[in-house]
């Protein structure tokens, strides 16, 4: 097995158009901070993840003039897709409760996107096994990823067996202990840890969805929860409330069989 890989995980971006405000955020300008943040890393990360919660024109009605239509899906995309390709490192996406599939595939002509399934994959880099999965269920806050996703899983694990493989998903795969945010989490949980533990090579879980920093050790395999790239929420809110800030992403660097990562805010 190889001795490291480092990669960057950042998640709910919620762009809807330039100029415009999600919870009093400016989405564009504070991805653009976090993609030069990520642009400035020495060494360089081999890939972004960009966790879900890709553009939510659902959240900005002023902009949209209504209730959003795929329309406007595809035009957020396509916003989106500009500020990533700022990138100096590849990126890859994962799909959110707030995005669309259809607009999404559209938009940004995605061939790991095939149909009208869950858009998951594989990235195998320098003897890594990373499974992005698809938890959105359509018209739902939380996430679902079905059966047939689980065993499509164990599968791309299995097949794997000889690598350390990490698992990125957008909702988050367990409780963190406030009520409001754990009614929105991936409801089909248990099945991803059964799967977690009989596949015995997964060395980390990531997620995003909550719009703040959680760290824990579940199963013993390490889960992180990433801030967003926007607006955060806090811990310390037992009712909705949001953060203007700061902009966040997490540095992960896998060594020898060992997850390790570092939050950095821009």
């Amino acid at each position: 097995m190889p001795d490291d890989l480092r990669f960057v995980h950042i998640t709910d971006t919620h762009i809807v158009a330039p100029g415009a405000r999600v919870r009093d955020v400016e989405t564009c300008r504070t991805l653009e901070r976090v993609v030069d943040a990520i642009n400035g890393l020495d060494p360089r990360p081999a890939f972004v993840i960009v966790g879900g919660d890709l553009v939510s024109p659902d959240l900005a009605p002023d902009v949209t003039g209504g209730e959003a239509t795929d329309a406007d899906y595809e035009t957020a995309y396509a916003v989106l897709w500009g500020l990533l390709e700022r990138l100096t490192v590849p990126f890859h996406t994962l799909m959110g409760n707030h995005d669309r599939r259809g607009p999404f595939r559209r938009a940004v002509r995605s061939p790991a996107a095939p149909g009208a399934g869950p858009h998951r994959y594989v990235i195998d880099v320098d003897g890594y096994r990373l499974c992005a999965l698809d938890s959105l269920d359509p018209g739902q806050k939380p996430g679902l990823l079905g059966g047939e996703q689980v065993a499509w899983l164990r599968e791309r694990l299995r097949e794997a067996a000889d690598r350390h493989a990490v698992i990125v998903v957008h909702h988050h795969a367990v409780p963190i202990g406030l009520r409001r945010l754990d009614e929105q989490m991936l409801m089909d949980a248990d099945a991803l840890w059964d799967v977690i533990r009989e596949a015995g090579n997964v060395r980390g879980v990531l997620c995003g969805h909550v719009h703040l920093r959680h760290e824990e050790v579940h199963a013993g395999v390490p889960v992180f929860i990433t801030p967003s790239t926007c607006f955060q929420s806090s811990k310390q809110f037992q009712e909705k409330q949001y953060l203007p800030g700061p902009p966040a992403l997490r540095l992960v660097t896998c060594r020898a069989g060992e997850l390790t990562s570092d939050v950095l805010t821009v």
